[in-house]
């Protein structure tokens, strides 16, 4: 495999110009006018730590996780985004609790029926969410987009 004459490191067939590490111009010696193919040069990264993998997650699990119990946060959950789904859990039992008092206060309903009426205004939501959630292109934690 060809080395550069001033660098020292491996270069292709494409390199017989200048060095693309160092620079310098006609990197072979005269005598030494063969060069590598570049598949040769390149190193490629192999997982040597078993520790280390990553889940496939699906398009199709986390829109359904967003459609039934993205209330609930379900679907950041899935994808890794613990903070994401805690914040989501706790801004859904506030708008829970405000949807409640708007409903048993404003209109002077029942507690059952604001309750009710509550709960319905917030799952609305989640499943407008899910619905989102089909269409839009995401990622997980690890950034890999979705299958």
């Amino acid at each position: 495999m060809p080395k550069c004459k001033n660098c020292g490191e491996n270069i292709t067939k494409f390199d017989k110009e200048i060095c693309p590490y160092c620079g310098c111009k006609h990197p072979l010696d005269e005598e030494s006018a063969e060069t590598c193919d570049v598949t040769q040069t390149i190193e490629t990264m192999e997982n040597t730590d078993p520790d280390i993998s990553y889940e496939v997650h699906k398009k199709s699990i986390t829109s359904i996780l967003g459609l039934f119990l993205g209330i609930a946060g379900a679907d950041a959950f899935y994808l890794g985004f613990i903070k994401e789904g805690i914040i989501r859990c706790v801004l859904s039992v506030t708008g829970l609790g405000l949807a409640f008092i708007l409903f048993f206060f404003a209109f002077h309903l029942s507690v059952g029926l604001s309750i009710s009426f509550a709960c319905m205004t917030i799952y609305l939501i989640s499943v407008i969410v899910g619905l989102i959630l089909i269409f839009v292109r995401k990622k997980d934690k690890n950034g890999v987009y979705l299958r």
